[in-house]
């Protein structure tokens, strides 16, 4: 007789529909709203080590995505660069095809600086708050952090990492953290592979542009929320539907040979083969604040062909824009 009851009652309320989270430690806060918060928190933090986050919040040395304002450890780890531990390593679906013959022992390398000859990029207010500039992150040397710096076409290269069978990936991740969508910039190799958008505690609607798209993809990303999607090749562009956020840019390709600058401006790309290298210096557009939104012009993209000898590393300056 009860279950009777209980399929009648189902019935006439129909399919369940989703309640509304209110504000956690609010009134009417039912427990989502404190949950989606401290799931958050447990991800990325409470948003107080920021880098983009309203003025009121100050970085910690050491957090994700950098701790001091160009990179800290996240943007130099390894020589010169190195990759952002906010890429964290992944296994992609299946195993790409070779372009280029790996070989072992490979001697040659390019390192050098990156630096930023134009008027320092200035912080920006939007509807979310105040934040620095997420753009050009130039330190009082004008050295450039943050530069996505790749060789896109080898004939020959190194043996690429792997995890068990599969190439070693990275990249992929993105995470909204207070006014900003980080890292900044990244890359995303080898493909195919996903891209993940994580959430904070607030509720955020973005636009996704992918390269071939007819147009930008809504995306309603819930408190703590997840969002997968696969990567294409070429530039994806992630922001909020109303503009206030920090972008985030990923430049997906299977590029061998990659470094990102580090708080110095520096990088080092090591055991190349003896050669000419197209050298491609990717730096996301400077922002500015217009009514209160973000908007920006095109990515800085420069090439450089660099001669690569065995024994002495071949050095470049690159000044921007």
């Amino acid at each position: 007789m009860m279950r009777a009851v209980w399929i009648a009652a189902l019935v006439a309320c129909g399919s369940p529909s989703r309640s509304p989270m209110y504000p956690a430690g609010s009134d009417k806060d039912d427990g989502y709203g404190e949950l989606a918060q401290k799931s958050a928190r447990l991800l990325i933090g409470d948003g107080s080590d920021a880098p983009f986050a309203p003025r009121r919040h100050r970085a910690r040395s050491g957090d994700a995505y950098g701790g001091d304002p160009y990179g800290g450890a996240l943007y130099g780890g390894d020589a010169y660069g190195g990759l952002p531990a906010a890429l964290a390593p992944q296994s992609p679906p299946s195993l790409p095809p070779v372009r280029y013959t790996p070989t072992a022992g490979l001697t040659g390398a390019i390192e050098g600086t990156v630096t930023w000859r134009g008027a320092l990029p200035r912080p920006l207010t939007t509807a979310c708050g105040a934040f620095d500039n997420p753009s050009v992150r130039v330190a009082a040397n004008r050295a450039v952090a943050g530069v996505l710096v790749y060789i896109d076409r080898v004939d020959v290269g190194r043996t690429l990492p792997t995890i068990g069978e599969r190439p070693a990936g990275v990249g992929g991740i993105v995470a909204k953290r207070g006014c900003a969508l980080g890292p900044p910039l990244q890359i995303v190799t080898p493909l195919p592979a996903e891209l993940a958008i994580h959430g904070d505690a607030t509720e955020v609607k973005l636009r996704v542009t992918q390269p071939g798209a007819p147009g930008a993809r809504p995306i309603e990303l819930q408190p703590a929320g997840r969002i997968l999607f696969p990567a294409q090749p070429g530039v994806t562009r992630i922001e909020a539907d109303d503009d206030s956020l920090a972008p985030a840019w990923i430049v997906a390709t299977n590029a061998p040979y990659y470094a990102i600058t580090d708080d110095r401006g520096r990088f080092r790309i090591d055991q190349l083969a003896t050669g000419t290298y197209d050298v491609t210096f990717w730096q996301p557009p400077l922002a500015t604040a217009a009514n209160g939104k973000v908007v920006y012009g095109a990515p800085v993209v420069v090439h450089r062909a660099i001669r690569v000898d065995p024994g002495k590393p071949a050095h470049v300056e690159l000044a921007l824009p």
